[in-house]
C-alpha cells in the first residue's frame, strides 16, 4: 500500500477519533439534561425492547431532545463501525509487511 493511503487512513483515524469524543460528550450533556427516567425509556425503544403498541404510542411522546438524544446514538454507533474498519485495515496491512 501506497503511503499517501496509509497518511489517508490515519487521518480517517483521527477524524473519526474526535467525532467519536464529540458524540460522547453530546450523549452526555442530552442524557444530564432528559434525567435517567427518560433515558432508561429511550434506552429501552433504542433497543428495541418495546412490544409493537409500545414503541408507538412511545413515539408519540418524542420531543426534540429526545429525538437529538436518538440521532447522536446512531451517529457514536456508525463512527465506532467505521472506526473499527479503519484499525482492521491497518491491522491487515500491518500483517501484510
Amino acid at each position: 500500500m501506497k503511503a499517501e493511503d496509509i497518511e489517508f487512513l490515519a487521518g480517517m483515524v483521527e477524524q473519526l477519533d474526535e467525532t467519536i469524543r464529540k458524540l460522547v460528550t453530546e450523549e452526555h450533556e442530552l442524557t444530564s439534561k432528559l434525567g435517567d427516567a427518560r433515558v432508561q425509556e429511550l434506552t429501552e425503544f433504542w433497543n428495541q425492547e418495546l412490544s409493537l403498541e409500545e414503541e408507538i404510542d412511545f413515539k408519540s411522546t418524542l420531543d426534540y431532545w429526545d429525538k437529538i438524544l436518538i440521532r447522536t446514538w446512531a451517529h457514536l454507533v456508525r463512527a465506532h463501525q467505521s472506526r473499527a474498519l479503519v484499525g482492521q485495515t491497518f491491522m491487515k496491512l500491518n500483517s501484510k509487511l
